[in-house]
């Protein structure tokens, strides 16, 4: 009888799969970020020309399909919001103002809700415009100016892709910081209508300027208005005297001749320059009546010739 003899073979299994690579994304044209993006970009900070709002502006994001391998139909699918927290978290200067997201040319103020579609990128290689814009609304009630200087950390973006080929749910961060300095009220009550405010003293002797501002008389005289566009608004506010003081005054606004300087006087009082006074808005309006005085410095003759300067009134809240 002949005996089956059977050759042991060793088989080794190899188990192969194909790895998504997530999600590529980028900012300004730099580096693509592969996984979970954490970007950061410098914004402009600039008011709308309604003013309506104040727009961080600048940062252009795109992102694209990065699946090794796979059929045309896989896509990818960017929301607002992630696991990590909610769609915009503003900076320490914008923490308690009421703040939102521009998507796709739809407004959406904070809380921004999660979920909220923003573009499906195929698997083509092509990147992908990821239209969000971040802002800042304007109030209709007094309130203090943003002081935004380069570097400032304005907020963070989160945001999450979903696919529909599996569960994976990478995460994009980026964080806004600002690329200018920016001074502006968060508020639309206004000084005079936002109207320029000019002072002209026309021609006048370098020795007729006085040397004080009380008693100088080179001076006019003007009348400030205060306004918010909702009604029953009843709040002190105050004004403050924005601008360069002079090296022999702080009391005086820079001009172009350094021996001259401008002066804000109020209630018998002169301004210190980036100092303020305090009023009133009662039933949603308020004015104060005030003076401004040119003034030289003492022991000196200005020289001859045009002098200008400039300065700006900004309304806040004690």
């Amino acid at each position: 009888m002949k005996r089956l003899y059977t050759t042991p073979v060793l088989m080794i299994l190899i188990s192969a799969s194909t790895a998504a690579l997530a999600v590529d994304c980028r900012v300004n044209g730099g580096p693509w970020q592969n996984g979970n993006p954490n970007l950061q970009v410098p914004v402009t900070v600039a008011l709308s020309a309604d003013r309506s709002r104040i727009f961080l502006e600048g940062a252009r994001l795109e992102c694209r399909f990065t699946y090794s391998g796979g059929p045309a139909w896989h896509a990818d699918y960017w929301s607002s919001g992630s696991a990590a927290g909610t769609a915009w978290t503003p900076g320490p200067k914008f923490a308690s103002e009421s703040t939102g997201l521009r998507i796709n040319g739809g407004f959406y103020n904070t809380p921004v809700p999660t979920g909220i579609g923003i573009v499906t990128v195929p698997n083509n290689g092509v990147f992908y415009p990821i239209n969000v814009t971040p802002y800042i609304l304007i109030r209709n009630y007094p309130a203090n100016p943003f002081d935004v200087r380069i570097g400032d950390n304005l907020g963070l973006l989160r945001l999450t892709s979903s696919n529909n080929y599996d569960g994976t749910r990478p995460q994009l961060t980026v964080t806004y910081t600002a690329a200018n300095n920016f001074t502006v009220s968060p508020s639309t009550c206004t000084i005079n209508n936002n109207n320029p405010i000019e002072i002209n003293f026309g021609d006048v002797h370098q020795r007729a300027i006085g040397t004080d501002p009380l008693t100088t008389s080179v001076s006019t005289n003007r009348r400030l208005t205060y306004s918010c566009p909702d009604g029953g608004i009843n709040t002190p506010i105050t004004i403050t005297y924005k601008g360069t003081p002079t090296a022999f005054n702080n009391r005086l606004l820079t001009m172009s001749n350094p021996d001259v300087g401008t002066a804000l006087v109020r209630a018998g009082s002169a301004v210190q320059v980036n100092g303020s006074f305090r009023t009133q808005i009662t039933n949603s309006t308020g004015g104060d009546d005030v003076t401004f005085s040119l003034v030289r410095r003492a022991g000196s003759l200005p020289a001859a010739g045009s002098v200008s300067g400039s300065g700006v009134l900004v309304m806040g809240v004690p």
